[in-house]
């Protein structure tokens, strides 16, 4: 990408991408359709969540993702209170846990965006995040408060 935005907190960066994802949506809606207005960006945000994937595996330590690098994400991810996690499980090769409460859909929320593009803009990035960063990491995630479940599931498996 070329700028460096480690220095901005990450829920100072997901406010400022879902004003502008809004914009994106509400100005295709009328041309493509809400369907399609969806599909294209939640095709900007997948190649967008698989780069910053890549960012974070190339910061593992000699450049070699592993699923206890990939752990430290979560530090990243709870940052200023986003996100609160229960149930942490490690294994050699899995990692799982609960989001019981999620500062991003709160915010989205707040900041009145449409229910539609909760899920695009927070939930379906991490699959494709865990993507970009390793082709042996994979994600279960059975349910997610943006679909009404109380909590978030996550499933992280090493794979190979």
């Amino acid at each position: 990408m070329g700028v460096d935005l480690t220095g901005i907190p990450l829920s100072a960066r997901r406010a400022i991408e879902a004003q502008f994802a809004l914009r994106l949506y509400t100005v295709a809606l009328p041309t493509l359709g809400p369907d399609a207005a969806l599909r294209v960006l939640n095709a900007a945000i997948d190649a967008a969540a698989r780069e910053a994937g890549q960012a974070f595996a190339a910061r593992a330590p000699r450049s070699t993702p592993s699923l206890e690098h990939f752990a430290q994400v979560l530090d990243t991810w709870q940052a200023g209170g986003a996100l609160t996690i229960t149930d942490l499980e490690r294994g050699p090769d899995f990692l799982s846990f609960c989001v019981s409460r999620c500062g991003y859909m709160e915010m989205y929320r707040d900041m009145a965006l449409p229910a539609a593009l909760h899920a695009t803009l927070s939930c379906r990035r991490d699959a494709a995040f865990a993507e970009g960063y390793s082709p042996r990491l994979r994600l279960d995630r059975p349910e997610t408060i943006s679909s009404g479940a109380a909590r978030c599931v996550f499933r992280f498996r090493w794979q190979g």
